[in-house]
């Protein structure tokens, strides 16, 4: 099993919107939160960040099973539209109809793709309301907890964390492929009563709450959550210079004296 971290940002992303501070000028680039798994017969996606299009073409990954949605955040669905002209298919999207025929040769037309999205029925409802028309063309699938999810040689199995709930129903994901698990949990306060969250042996969660991070739960929470995992490797996300007001040494040692590793975009894990 393949995992690639797409984004290791929070909300803004990194180089923050309009900002030139010394933080901003000086740190890496930060994409919104999303993780790839790939093995050689299934290829799925946790999180549609707005920066996916990016992301993906980065990976040269064209070709995705299933897309799975933690919760309706803009930072990790913002990317649906970008789904949205992914599955209207070439014809519908350049259109060819109005076209002549000799236009395009067939091997300039690329394989229209084939996809399924995940998500909660709360993230659902949002969906819905704001963007109504998704739902026309994507084939969008409700989940519930614990409901283990087939992809190929993959199960992805959701659980709920605690984030902004009632309004939002956020979920996690544990990823099983044989005896190898990957977690990722890139908003969350603290782990419900569930088990699913535990024993992975790559863990991808929240770190804000950890270093001087404001409105994402308290760091007790947060470190006690992380304790409980008891995940052989930890790699924090949902960080950013801009906000944390450290350099990316800094918050690379802070994490490290935790016990933890810094996220950095595309960095790739083999399990």
């Amino acid at each position: 099993m393949n995992v690639t971290l797409l984004g290791s940002g929070e909300a803004v992303g990194m180089p923050a919107p309009l900002c030139d501070c010394r933080y901003c000028e000086e740190g890496p680039r930060r994409r919104r939160p999303s993780l790839l798994v790939e093995t050689d017969r299934a290829t799925v996606v946790l999180d549609v960040s707005p920066d996916i299009k990016e992301q993906l073409h980065a990976t040269g990954t064209a070709d995705v099973d299933a897309f799975f949605v933690t919760h309706h955040h803009f930072d990790h669905v913002g990317g649906i539209h970008e789904l949205l002209h992914a599955a209207m298919g070439f014809d519908a999207h350049v259109g060819t109809d109005y076209l002549p025929d000799e236009t395009f040769e067939e091997a300039q037309q690329p394989d229209d793709p084939e996809f399924d999205v995940y998500l909660s029925e709360t993230a659902l409802g949002h969906v819905e309301e704001s963007n109504p028309h998704v739902l026309d063309v994507l084939d969008l699938y409700t989940i519930a907890h614990d409901d283990a999810i087939g992809i190929g040689d993959l199960r992805v199995v959701p659980f709920p964390v605690e984030h902004a709930r009632p309004t939002f129903d956020t979920l996690g994901f544990a990823v099983y492929c044989g005896d190898s698990k990957v977690v990722y949990a890139p908003d969350m306060w603290e782990f419900m009563d569930d088990t699913e969250y535990r024993n992975a042996d790559l863990l991808v969660a929240e770190g804000a709450a950890l270093f001087r991070a404001f409105g994402h739960g308290e760091e007790a929470d947060l470190r006690q959550a992380l304790a409980e995992a008891d995940a052989d490797r930890t790699v924090l996300v949902n960080l950013s210079e801009h906000l944390q007001r450290m350099t990316t040494e800094e918050l690379r040692t802070a994490a490290a004296q935790e016990g933890y590793e810094l996220g950095e975009d595309f960095a790739a894990f083999q399990l």
